[in-house]
């Protein structure tokens, strides 16, 4: 009897090539449509994503008193933003993209192997995002502003970084950075498949650091040797890690790690990513920004490059002088900031303090007790020493709050900032998205301001301008132009529009109000015509724009005509009584910001989302005293110690009394005193 073999039975499982470019196509085209549905979910955060990501770079420049970045060509803005919500959309899109790249991979893969790809995957995730954290918080900072410096310290030299320059700096180094943490994960694959040995791995190591090194130059975009120290270092680090888990791989190779293991294994590799991260993100000490209170009048930062000339600003009004007393306090102390670059005012209602980042507050208040000769006493906040100078009645405070922040100022200012420590008021970090809008202040310009108490930003609005719409203003001044920006951070698009047409017609009438002359009937006539047919226009263009898709160019063309109808209409309106020009003038000037808009001053006020900006251009004295318009606080500092001789006999000419806020009467000094004798503050006032 002939037993027949068994007759082969066809593998089901199998494809032919053929098949496998038709899932693959499948594949890539599911891929393919994820990422592009998350381009556009990355394009409507592109701003945010540029904010982000120039983030270093803006605060780099920033503490070199540098903020201009400029895009030299039409198109650079939508390269750069569609580079940007690419780079964004792969990053959004990726577990769907590895999903698809495992379900083509995963049938071709043995049970060890499939086990091997989970861990590796979570692992790859984690390994990138640490070293992209590392690089956005550690490297990119330290090296753009080495870079910086070195520029800029050459005599006759200039940076203007570009946008497409910035944004393809930050992208390279994160990039790099995040391949380069890589490198363990990539030796445990090689241990697991048998292909290196820890033993072989560690005798291999002394050639690695070469090879470490020589990477470093050619990875980082620059030449010198203290970047290429900072990318060549983690390198010869990550190798040791390496070796550690290439020995943990081969310690027991026939062991087989359980699906939950696994599980484990990697929801831990990603809480070690995001533990990393919110570890180097974590302050090591409270900072300058840390303990601002939210109930302060006002908040002022100014770049210590620019105390000096702001100082000397402010001399020329004896109320301005005042209010910027605190930062003569600095210079007359000797007091040097070093590490932040910028120096915090904070002003309550009758209250005055510093913030200022020095290198050892502790060593600073002792020097500051010793020669005052005081005695230093621990309070809740830190070492603190309290002193008068001589010739002012107002007791000053030094306080070491921080391994490198010192407070300075009188004791209603330092209580001020201690209730907001001790939890006793609200910080202004606890507002979400505060610190976002204090880093686009820091970076903007070296001179801000901002108020979120409605007591503080009431002084930067017009009487009845819609306070109750407003959440908070910030103000930046620009240092290459005289002009101030008002930022109202307003509740809504529509509480923005209704804010900007009140300034508008605000301007309009104290302008008309104070340069206005007085009309014939004739020119009334036509005046009144003139503003009835622009107000006639300006109400069938909104009628017309009703019937149209909101948002379409149409409609927003039909409601700039009516915006500009209405404006000429305010403006083509005849002032109603002459005769109370003379009487509104003197109640215009009372107002800071009426001040700052008179003539020659120019305004513009326009909507930006949800916020309403307000440009004033004016002379530097306007605007200084309209940038401290908030709070009237202010201190009694002594004069100067000058010679005799270098004092001037004061000429004869008229003294006007002068109302100052919060400082009662004081002589305004004639203009044709001498510089010396103008920058001597009033001291015959009683101290607050």
């Amino acid at each position: 009897m002939t037993i027949e073999p068994p007759q082969a039975t066809p593998d089901h499982g199998a494809m032919t090539f053929r098949d496998h470019l038709i899932e693959l196509r499948s594949r890539v085209l599911r891929a393919s449509i994820g990422v592009a549905l998350a381009f556009f979910v990355a394009w409507a955060f592109h701003v945010e994503l540029y904010a982000w990501l120039s983030a270093p770079v803006r605060n780099a420049l920033a503490d070199n008193n540098l903020y201009a970045i400029k895009a030299l060509q039409i198109t650079e803005s939508i390269e750069v933003y569609m580079k940007l919500s690419l780079v964004g959309g792969i990053f959004l899109a990726s577990p769907w993209v590895f999903y698809q790249v495992w379900a083509f991979v995963a049938p071709g893969l043995f049970d060890k192997e499939k086990r091997l790809m989970i861990p590796v995957l979570s692992g790859t995730v984690a390994c990138f995002v640490l070293g992209a954290a590392f690089c956005y918080l550690v490297v990119l900072p330290f090296m753009t502003d080495f870079l910086i410096k070195l520029t800029v310290e050459a005599p006759g030299l200039t940076l203007e970084p570009t946008l497409a320059s910035t944004v393809s700096f930050s992208t390279v180094m994160l990039l790099a950075f995040g391949a380069v943490f890589e490198l363990p994960l990539f030796m445990y694959v090689l241990a697991v498949l048998g292909l290196v040995t820890p033993s072989g791995l560690l005798k291999f190591y002394r050639y690695w650091v070469v090879i470490a090194f020589i990477l470093g130059a050619v990875l980082t975009p620059t030449p010198d040797p203290i970047n290429q120290t900072l990318m060549s270092a983690p390198l010869v680090v990550l190798y040791g890690v390496g070796i550690g888990l290439a020995w943990l791989a081969q310690r027991n190779p026939d062991q087989k790690l359980s699906r939950r293991t696994m599980v484990l294994v990697s929801t831990g590799l990603v809480v070690l990513a995001g533990g990393g991260v919110a570890l180097a993100a974590r302050p090591t000490d409270a900072g300058v920004y840390d303990d601002l209170p939210a109930n302060a009048r006002q908040i002022i930062g100014i770049h210590h490059q620019r105390l000096g000339k702001l100082v000397q600003q402010g001399e020329r009004e004896l109320h301005t002088a005042a209010q910027l007393a605190p930062l003569t306090v600095l210079a007359m102390l000797e007091v040097v900031p070093k590490g932040e670059p910028f120096v915090l005012l904070v002003r309550g209602e009758a209250a005055t303090a510093l913030v200022v980042a020095v290198e050892d507050p502790q060593r600073t208040v002792r020097l500051l007790a010793k020669r005052q000769q005081v005695s230093v006493v621990v309070a809740t906040s830190g070492l603190s020493a309290s002193f008068a100078l001589p010739g002012s009645t107002i007791r000053f405070r030094a306080v070491a709050a921080g391994k490198r922040v010192l407070w300075l100022g009188d004791d209603a200012g330092v209580e001020l900032l201690s209730d907001a420590r001790s939890g006793r008021a609200k910080k202004l970090l606890d507002d979400p998205g505060m610190s976002e809008r204090l880093a686009l202040l820091r970076g903007s310009g070296p001179v801000w301001a901002i108020a979120a108490d409605g007591k503080g930003f009431a002084n930067w609005l017009p009487a009845g301008a819609l306070g109750h719409g407003v959440d908070l203003v910030t103000a930046q001044l620009h240092g290459d132009k005289e002009e101030l920006a008002l930022r109202y951070e307003c509740k809504g698009p529509d509480a923005a529009a209704a804010l900007r047409n009140r300034l508008d017609a605000w301007v309009a009438d104290e302008r008309r109000r104070v340069t206005g002359r007085a009309l014939s009937p004739r020119e009334r006539e036509s005046a009144n015509q003139l503003a009835e047919l622009a107000i006639l226009v300006a109400r069938t263009a909104e009628a017309a724009a009703r019937v149209l898709p909101v948002g379409s160019s149409d409609h927003q063309t039909l409601m700039s005509s009516s915006y500009q109808a209405m404006r000429l209409s305010r403006d083509a309106s005849p002032v109603d009584n002459p005769a109370l020009q003379a009487q509104q003038m003197a109640a215009l000037i009372d107002s800071d910001l009426g001040a700052a808009v008179l003539p020659p001053a120019t305004t513009i006020a326009e909507t930006r989302g949800n916020a309403t900006v307000l440009s004033v251009q004016a002379p530097a004295a306007r605007l200084l005293q309209l940038l401290l318009a908030p709070s009237a606080a202010a201190l009694v500092l002594p004069p100067p110690q000058v010679p005799e001789t270098a004092v001037a006999p004061e000429q004869p000419g008229p003294r006007v009394e002068r109302a100052v806020p919060g400082v009662g009467a004081v002589p305004a000094v004639d203009r044709a005193v001498p510089a010396v004798d103008r920058a001597v503050p009033a001291v015959d006032r009683a101290a607050p």
